[in-house]
């Protein structure tokens, strides 16, 4: 049996912008206090983790990306002004520092901090790359190698979170990361219990008790 915890989407991937706090200011949410971004707001997350809710083309909310510590969490939308984030919350507390992305935007802020500039372009990859995938795989592949993908994408072995062992994932947020409807995904992880793929399934981890099957049946290679 393998205990897989689920993790942020992004976390630890831009640790110089802890230290850059012009054009910023510092903002505490918890579970009580969603914070709803501005289209030019550039959110850095210095503790903790929130989670993304995108409003889509038929104006409703679908849960988008988890962002940890030292991660930017929205920064194509906030450089494009394109920012589609309805709201962030968390489960427990978190710190964020909201900068003005518009000084981005000034040649002489890109030719004196090449380091954030570059930080900025390997966000935007590693989003875009994100997104990329899950589209993939919604598109190609059937429901459950795509609920598969997703929890190898979004869990990791022997995962220490920073703040313990919190409140993460819940089955509705599964199903939104996967793009299915939430009784599609529980249809499916009942599929992989019956099967004796999976055991027990908390907000914060997933046992596979069959990492081989599993990972056969994320790439489609067995049905079940």
């Amino acid at each position: 049996m393998i205990k897989r915890y689920f993790v942020p989407h992004l976390i630890q991937v831009n640790p110089e912008w802890r230290h850059f706090k012009k054009h910023s200011q510092d903002i505490e949410i918890d579970y009580k206090s969603p914070y709803i971004p501005n289209d030019y707001d550039l959110i850095f997350i210095k503790k903790g983790y929130i989670k993304l809710y995108c409003k889509t083309n038929k104006k409703n909310e679908v849960f988008t990306l988890i962002v940890g510590e030292n991660s930017l969490a929205n920064v194509g939308g906030a450089i494009t002004g394109a920012n589609r984030f309805s709201k962030i919350i968390t489960d427990t507390k978190a710190e964020l520092r909201v900068y003005d992305s518009y000084f981005f935007w000034d040649l002489d802020f890109i030719q004196k901090h090449a380091l954030l500039i570059q930080g900025l372009s390997k966000a935007i990859a590693r989003c875009m790359n994100f997104h990329i995938i899950r589209s993939h795989y919604s598109c190609f592949y059937s429901s459950l190698p795509q609920l598969c993908q997703t929890i190898l994408t979004i869990s990791r072995d022997n995962y220490d979170s920073p703040s313990g062992r919190v409140k993460l994932i819940t089955q509705k947020d599964l199903a939104d990361l996967s793009g299915m409807h939430p009784i599609t995904a529980c249809n499916n992880l009942k599929k992989l219990r019956e099967a004796g793929v999976i055991g027990k399934l908390t907000q914060q981890y997933i046992e596979i008790l069959d990492m081989d099957r599993f990972n056969l049946i994320a790439t489609s290679q067995i049905i079940l």
